[in-house]
């Protein structure tokens, strides 16, 4: 693709997996879509959006018949672009398109949404090329207002508070937390909040949840008498084979062994 555009998508009820040799920002305007990425996931609705790098596979279901996106195609090596770029003073590349990441727009933008899908809904031809260029530029400019924002903030925190970031992890064990929501609580964008936690921590948010799951888990299986199943939904598992692999992936034995070993007379 190499002219960047703004168009509506009626996702409905469908789901599926894919990448794109352009950037997009895919923008909740009706119902709901989960959408997920190797290292993050979350749901867009009316005043959230999703921020998707160049070829960053992307899982996508839609979760009502009425759900439909906003989406700006970004190519960014369209020349209209490049004048953004310029103008706003970012690479986005390395800004705003780094990585995936979940963002809710501020109170200034919802308004425009339904403009947005209006005017393309009206226009036709020449005429919807014209509205889609000012789409890309009226939304492409809200965004880096809001990253130019979070960035200037940022110093002001360096670190994480490991203790209000378990406390809030254990407390959401069953239905694991995205990124978006980890960073939501602790008052940080989801760029900064991935940042330091990689810096601090040394993995993604995402594997450093998954670990605190399956020390939980192991705590239950060798100290309580919960059916293996029932210990898989405590930590957020759909089921006790997705669990049984994550499980063993971690410490190297399956959850049953682990608790007859642990039962075993000596």
């Amino acid at each position: 693709m190499n002219n960047s555009q703004a168009r509506r998508n009626l996702i409905a009820r469908k789901s599926g997996e894919h990448s794109h040799d352009y950037a997009q920002v895919l923008i909740g305007w009706r119902g709901r879509m989960n959408c997920h990425f190797t290292d993050t996931g979350g749901r867009l609705a009316s005043g959230t959006a999703a921020i998707v790098p160049t070829s960053a596979n992307h899982l996508y279901e839609g979760l009502s018949d009425s759900s439909e996106l906003l989406v700006i195609d970004v190519a960014l090596a369209d020349p209209y672009i490049a004048s953004l770029e310029a103008a706003c003073g970012l690479q986005f590349s390395e800004t705003l398109f780094q990585r995936p990441e979940f963002i809710v727009l501020d109170a200034d933008t919802l308004p425009l949404l339904d403009f947005a899908a209006s005017q393309l809904q009206r226009g036709t031809g020449r005429s919807n090329a014209l509205v889609s260029c000012q789409l890309v530029s009226l939304f492409m400019t809200q965004l880096c207002q809001l990253y130019l924002s979070d960035t200037a903030q940022a110093p002001a925190r360096t670190r994480l508070d490991a203790t209000q970031l378990n406390r809030y992890i254990d407390s959401q064990l069953a239905e694991p937390p995205s990124n978006m929501e980890l960073a939501n609580a602790m008052n940080l964008s989801e760029s900064h909040f991935h940042h330091l936690f990689q810096r601090q921590f040394g993995v993604t948010p995402q594997q450093y949840l998954m670990q605190r799951r399956l020390q939980r888990a192991r705590y239950l299986l060798l100290n309580s008498r919960m059916p293996l199943a029932a210990v898989a939904l405590e930590v957020g598992f759909a089921d006790a084979s997705s669990f049984s692999r994550a499980y063993k992936s971690r410490f190297n034995e399956t959850p049953g062994t682990a608790r007859r070993a642990f039962q075993a007379p000596g």
